[in-house]
């Protein structure tokens, strides 16, 4: 994948779309600290807030313990940990004196949603999935050693639709054959759908043979740098950012699920603009289903009853987000 470096945003534009993110939960639940002109709040704040049953200090970690849910940061991270899956932060989490803190940026946009994904604010009713499978025609993707990122992505978008159905969801596919299909014309398709969600299927690559593991994106908050590249946080905000809190819950949903099933490595939930993503006005996320340049996992891709049996946790996992934000 390739990210873009977007225009700067100013300290005194992040401070206030801090203070507004701030607001949706309301701020006079909230201690808020000032570090480097950046608004943070600390770990007792987000333990009491969110009624832990346990919290505790281990060293730089801080551990907060519910019935259903551990969550773990270490101070100077940009990586928190919640029932062991792990999400990639906008900006690192802090450590002063004896507390470690969180910007108030992830805790509206990244912790709220994954705690209580039931309140998120006018979620969206759906019954359809539209399914994106990367790539296709000259496009071929990846390049692997078993075979070409283009051809896995549309097995699995046509298992994946099989396994929805079987959920009782309609589906449909930006493509169904091997087309090129430009990224704004699957936008299009997408947004002509009322009550849907979007799912970009893709498999993951890289120089260093070795990497492997499970990747999933959502679209970036307005304010925010991409996880993997750009220096900069961009001021704009994307009709994707209208769905962030739907956006992280459903990447929540399908990551955990089949991390849970597949057992395989955790590369994180990470945030990106994707062209695919940017213009989508309906949650949304971009899946990487593995290395198909590993020797090892680039052989499991290549298997149908691995591609199947994502599938199958991804459609699960649907049926989970749904569960989650609507309580139906």
């Amino acid at each position: 994948m390739t990210f873009r470096i977007f225009p700067p945003c100013s300290l005194a534009v992040l401070v206030a779309l801090a203070t507004a993110f701030l607001g949706t939960l309301q701020a006079k639940d909230w201690q808020v600290y000032k570090v480097n002109g950046r608004d943070y709040v600390t770990a007792e704040n987000v333990a009491k807030f969110y009624s832990f049953k346990r919290f505790a200090k281990e060293g730089d970690t801080r551990v907060f313990i519910h019935p259903s849910l551990v969550m773990r940061w270490t101070t100077d991270a940009q990586f928190i940990y919640v029932n062991n899956i792990k999400f990639n932060l906008s900006f690192p989490v802090v450590g002063n004196g004896d507390k470690a803190l969180i910007s108030t940026v992830d805790l509206a946009k990244l912790i709220d949603p994954v705690v209580r994904p039931s309140y998120i604010k006018k979620p969206i009713i759906f019954d359809t999935v539209v399914i994106d499978p990367g790539h296709g025609g000259h496009d071929s993707g990846a390049v692997g050693v078993k075979g070409l990122e283009k051809n896995y992505a549309l097995d699995l978008s046509l298992r994946l639709e099989q396994a929805l159905k079987k959920e009782g969801f309609k589906t449909l596919l930006t493509r169904k054959k091997d087309i090129f299909l430009p990224l704004g014309q699957r936008v299009a398709i997408a947004n002509r759908q009322r009550k849907a969600i979007f799912i970009s299927i893709h498999f993951n690559s890289s120089g260093n043979r070795t990497a492997s593991g499970i990747e999933t994106y959502a679209l970036a908050p307005q304010g925010t740098q991409s996880t993997n590249g750009g220096s900069n946080p961009w001021n704009y905000r994307l009709s994707g950012n209208v769905r962030d809190a739907e956006n992280i819950a459903l990447a929540t949903a399908v990551h955990a699920y089949v991390m849970q099933d597949l057992k395989t490595v955790d590369r994180g939930i990470k945030r990106a603009r994707f062209n695919v993503l940017r213009g989508i006005n309906k949650p949304a996320i971009l899946f990487e289903g593995g290395f198909v340049t590993n020797p090892a996992e680039g052989k499991l891709i290549d298997s149908a009853a691995y591609r199947q049996r994502v599938a199958e946790s991804i459609a699960k996992a649907v049926v989970k987000f749904r569960v989650a934000v609507s309580g139906k």
